[in-house]
């Protein structure tokens, strides 16, 4: 992502957005692990727009992202309560970090670890 500022313009790598979105998640509790279940379209996979990582996927709009994330989570987890944790710090972590506003953050369960 490129933000434009009266100094200068400031180059973001999405590989940097994807460590971050990572970071965020690794500590919440429930999370075992992310998952490469995000599925990409043909579309997707050839598209500038769309840039992805094993379990998370960044899209970028005109000046915001949408990030999609895959994950395995914990048996007895309260799901709605833990997901809403992991988006909430997302969405926080990289606004804060990129200063690029974050429109969504999807979640993707793929598998739960017995």
């Amino acid at each position: 992502m490129e933000i434009i500022s009266k100094e200068g313009k400031i180059e973001i790598s999405n590989e940097v957005i994807m460590t971050v979105i990572r970071e965020a998640v690794k500590d919440v509790e429930g999370i075992v692990s992310f998952s490469s279940g995000v599925s990409d379209s043909f579309a997707e996979v050839f598209s500038k727009k769309t840039s992805s990582k094993k379990g998370v996927k960044i899209q970028k709009g005109d000046e915001e992202i949408v990030v999609n994330i895959s994950v395995v989570i914990q048996l007895g987890i309260r799901i709605p309560d833990v997901i809403e944790k992991v988006q909430k710090r997302i969405k926080e972590m990289v606004q804060s970090m990129t200063d690029i506003p974050v429109e969504q953050v999807n979640v993707y369960i793929q598998d739960i670890e017995i």
